[in-house]
């Protein structure tokens, strides 16, 4: 089978991604609206939205990581031509969310002693609490919405997102106004506020992609709503145990940058603020590799479809390559515009000083956390989900974990302890994703593609 190009390669790369990397962005966007609003009421109130996303985050992350599994099984069945098992396995992936989203939507709720556990500042517990019962209420729902935006992924259908998502960010801005500072009768709530705000944008969107998924030309062929199936427990199964291992890494990512985020609230509230800021701004830069990311496993996933080791391979490479030029950009934009950055999330002299000094390393990490997410989301489309587990693990919890809490408090680095053993974390993960595809792609060249990922 002939290959493709590199020109159709990265062209396909981009075509795919670039609607994903927009929602991503709207849907981090949301998050740097909550935290300059919040930021409005002073730190305590910033310091609050920031120790309660960082748990939401986890949480939520997990439930999407699981899920993960959809684009790259879609893609390939789309790549192999074989359209009329969508819509079955679909059905199905419908349960698991269900599943998931009924479970930790309980969770949530339960997180209580996390605060106590890291020591977090006890002015900023109750409404990091508040924050986390109200936004509690769109885990459901987006379980769903996350199910329906990686089905119409798997189709390379990735624009219905970003108009989804834009839609979610005009609808936070005001519902955060009314419902944070209290107008139109309302009180003035806060920090849970802006969960309640969060949770009744997330219940708009998952809504506004029924209809999609009902009226839109192609995904509308697939009938996805035209039966019911009872729950098939095997394939349930088997595509839990496909994505668990995603929403462990996942959940080992997030899950660490949040711990970091819960370490730095035994500093004092000024550090957790400044430590928001810099967080969420890197944040929001992470969504451009994120979203090509996604594309690399939509591409790597179809060329699997197609048996085709030459195009995986370059699929993936070029993917890589592609992600490490967004990310010079970015980290040069950090690094050259740190004051401007910082001065739109506060006017607190204080807050802005740190916040700057830790952009310096944020603008560090861009490079590595880059590359590893780019390469996990080759592994993705070969299905090597185990292996991004294992990876995460060691690389985020047995190094960087250990790294950042020696350097923070032992060292007595403080704030930057933390940012350096972040670096640590990110750049191991990189060179195992890495050489890992590497290793499978080599391997695909010299035997043929194993069934077990097709």
């Amino acid at each position: 089978m002939e290959s493709l190009s590199v020109k159709h390669h990265l062209t396909q790369t981009i075509r795919l991604s670039l609607p994903l990397i927009i929602s991503q962005v709207m849907m981090v966007g949301m998050t740097f609206v909550d935290t300059v609003m919040a930021g409005q009421l002073g730190a305590t109130t910033l310091a609050a939205v920031a120790v309660g996303s960082s748990v939401w985050s986890t949480v939520i992350l997990f439930v999407f990581g699981t899920l993960m599994v959809i684009p790259p099984i879609v893609s390939e069945k789309d790549g192999a031509r074989m359209h009329h098992e969508v819509a079955p396995f679909f059905r199905q992936a419908l349960w698991l969310a269900l599943l998931l989203g009924l479970l930790f939507s309980v969770v949530i709720r339960m997180v209580d002693p996390i605060f106590t556990l890291f020591k977090t500042q006890e002015e900023v517990i109750p409404e990091a609490i508040a924050y986390l019962n109200a936004i509690g209420w769109g885990v459901l729902p987006l379980s769903f919405f996350v199910c329906f935006r990686y089905l119409a992924d798997g189709l390379s259908i990735t624009k219905t997102t970003m108009y989804v998502s834009f839609v979610g960010l005009l609808l936070n801005i005001p519902l955060n106004w009314i419902l944070m500072f209290g107008h139109f009768g309302f009180p003035a709530l806060g920090a849970a506020g802006t969960g309640y705000a969060s949770a009744l944008v997330i219940i708009s969107q998952m809504l506004v992609y029924v209809l999609i998924i009902k009226k839109h030309k192609i995904i509308g062929s697939y009938q996805i709503f035209s039966r019911f199936d009872p729950p098939n427990w095997n394939v349930i199964m088997r595509l839990l145990k496909m994505g668990l291992p995603v929403g462990v890494s996942m959940f080992a990512e997030v899950g660490f940058f949040s711990v970091i985020t819960l370490l730095s609230s035994s500093l004092a509230t000024m550090v957790v603020a400044a430590h928001q800021i810099a967080l969420n701004f890197s944040s929001l830069l992470f969504m451009v590799p994120l979203g090509l990311s996604m594309g690399i496993t939509i591409r790597v996933g179809n060329a699997v479809g197609r048996k085709n080791t030459n195009d995986i391979t370059n699929a993936g490479f070029l993917g890589v390559g592609l992600v490490l030029f967004t990310q010079l950009f970015s980290a040069s934009v950090t690094l050259l515009f740190a004051g401007d950055i910082v001065n739109l999330y506060t006017d607190d002299s204080e807050v802005a000083a740190i916040a700057v000094s830790l952009l310096f390393y944020a603008a560090v990490f861009q490079l590595s956390d880059g590359i590893q997410v780019a390469a996990a989301g080759a592994l993705r489309g070969i299905k090597d989900m185990t292996f991004i587990m294992n990876s995460n693990l060691f690389s985020f919890w047995l190094l960087g974990f250990v790294a950042s809490w020696y350097l923070c408090f032992p060292m007595g680095m403080g704030a930057p302890g933390l940012w350096i053993g972040i670096i640590v974390g990110l750049s191991a993960a990189a060179v195992l994703n890495l050489l890992r595809f590497w290793y499978k792609t080599r391997q695909f060249k010299q035997h043929k593609i194993p069934e077990s990922i097709t």
